[in-house]
């Protein structure tokens, strides 16, 4: 008898998550999330704070499309251990074309993405795109 680990049951569900979020497909990502998920990206960033609730995943991306080429995220790696997963990624900044790298870690429960922490390597692309004025 075959046995599925934790493990592999969520990484099939962070691959789904992903793949749903490069065709754009906000609904498909949003049935992977718990009801009460929290999503946070950092505070110094102009579209920083939490985000709760479903709804949360919606404004962060629309408050990201102002800054930077959604369309363009790229998904490089996923790890996943248990409960726990990263992705590492990143999308380039529409003022410049500078390709911003970031990490998402990820906590899941009960098959559901209860929580999301994005990790940005070097945010000052996105803190120059924000300033008015910036770029071309």
């Amino acid at each position: 008898m075959e046995s599925t680990t934790v493990t592999e049951v969520n990484r099939a569900i962070i691959e789904s998550f992903y793949a749903a979020g490069l065709r754009g497909d906000i609904e498909t990502m949003d049935s992977f999330l718990a009801d009460d998920v929290v999503i946070y990206e950092p505070p110094y960033l102009p579209f920083g704070g939490e985000y709760r609730g479903k709804g949360g995943l919606s404004a962060i991306y629309a408050a990201v499309a102002q800054l930077a080429d959604v369309t363009q995220f790229k998904v490089h790696y996923v790890l996943v251990d248990g409960d726990r997963a990263v992705a590492v990624g990143g999308f380039p900044v529409n003022d410049t074309g500078q390709f911003t790298h970031f990490a998402e870690e990820t906590r899941l429960v009960g098959g559901k993405i209860v929580e999301i922490r994005i990790y940005y390597h070097d945010a000052q692309s996105l803190l120059g795109a924000a300033k008015p004025g910036a770029g071309g």
